[in-house]
């Protein structure tokens, strides 16, 4: 029983938050490197190939989008493409480790100190903070729905 909410629950949520994700970062991209780069470091060249880093990450995010709704969309024919339980929790497996990669990697920055000068940036603050705190609810999310498939 929990297996059949947890798979759909966590793939339109993970839809959902790489969608907002692949927003921000591709259309929204010089507010993300202002998230990324000090206020003192915005008329350097950094600063725009930063901006356009932040483009990779958002087509990245795309991607997993459209794996989140591709799935959705056959779980919701009733396909039997990615119908066993087996292969569904490898899925969120591959989900959660997307969403955990983009948690652990500020761990580091707020141990050492979050923003230190013109280094790094902050993590208990602002957009970041929502960013940091959404991929480790996701993480988790998408583990237990893999954890639900692999007993049920």
């Amino acid at each position: 029983m929990i297996a059949e909410i947890a798979y759909p629950l966590a793939l339109i949520a993970s839809v959902l938050w790489f969608s907002a994700a692949f927003r921000y970062f591709s259309f929204q991209q010089l507010a993300a490197a202002k998230v990324l780069v000090p206020k003192s470091a915005r008329h350097s060249p950094v600063f725009l190939t930063t901006a356009a880093l932040a483009r990779f990450l958002g087509g990245m995010n795309a991607a997993l989008a459209l794996l989140s709704l591709m799935l959705v969309v056959l779980w919701a024919t009733e396909s039997t493409l990615f119908s066993n339980s087996i292969e569904r929790g490898l899925l969120l497996l591959v989900l959660a480790a997307a969403h955990f990669s983009q948690f652990i990697f500020n761990v580091p920055i707020l141990r050492n100190g979050e923003r230190q000068g013109e280094s790094y940036w902050y993590v208990l603050s602002g957009p970041m903070f929502f960013i940091f705190a959404m991929d480790a609810a996701q993480a988790i999310i998408s583990l237990i729905a893999a954890i639900a498939q692999f007993a049920g």
